[in-house]
């Protein structure tokens, strides 16, 4: 079984299950302490930017070896521990350092008030 780091962005079965699969970005695999059954991730979107939450829009400067044919969000709200087997790792790609900070911003976000 392959361990991803994170950072990297691949499909997965949609832990939201509004969709049959969604692109997600992998906060925690490889350093899980239970890699072999978890992986944290954070869902993304194309109509996030819709809801009334923080989504900031992911461009083409947040991705590396990915690219988007529509307009996607972060869902920082949307955090989910999936099996690894829900992964569809056919096609990778990875956060740049931008997409790095622009996440921990997401994440930061869930703290204000």
């Amino acid at each position: 079984m392959s361990k991803y780091p994170i950072g990297t962005i691949c499909w997965a079965v949609d832990p939201t299950g509004a969709h049959e699969q969604r692109p997600v970005v992998i906060l925690s695999h490889e350093k899980h302490p239970f890699s072999a059954s978890d992986c944290t991730v954070m869902c993304i979107g194309t109509s996030a930017g819709d809801y009334d939450h923080y989504s900031p829009e992911l461009k083409d400067k947040h991705l590396s070896g990915i690219s988007f044919d529509e307009t996607n969000y972060l869902m920082p709200w949307a955090l989910h521990t999936i099996p690894p087997g829900g992964l569809i790792t056919t096609q990778t790609g990875e956060l740049t350092e931008d997409g790095e900070k622009l996440v921990k911003q997401a994440l930061l976000s869930l703290f204000k008030v």
